[in-house]
């Protein structure tokens, strides 16, 4: 395996990791006032964008 393969594996699997961590333990649990959404907004971007670019390093690699 070539190290940016490694590397994009990494970053995808950890994308995937919170994604799952907010979807299945943290959004339910949560009360959904203004300042909750907006912080888990950017987390799911986060982890959206750290799927796209472990992909994007994964296929370039």
């Amino acid at each position: 395996m070539t190290q940016n393969l490694t590397t994009g594996v990494f970053i995808l699997l950890s994308g995937l990791a919170l994604l799952i961590l907010l979807f299945a333990k943290l959004i339910p649990k949560t009360k959904h006032d203004t300042d909750t959404k907006a912080l888990l907004t950017v987390f799911v971007l986060v982890g959206v964008f750290l799927v796209a670019m472990g992909g994007w390093i994964t296929l370039k690699g």
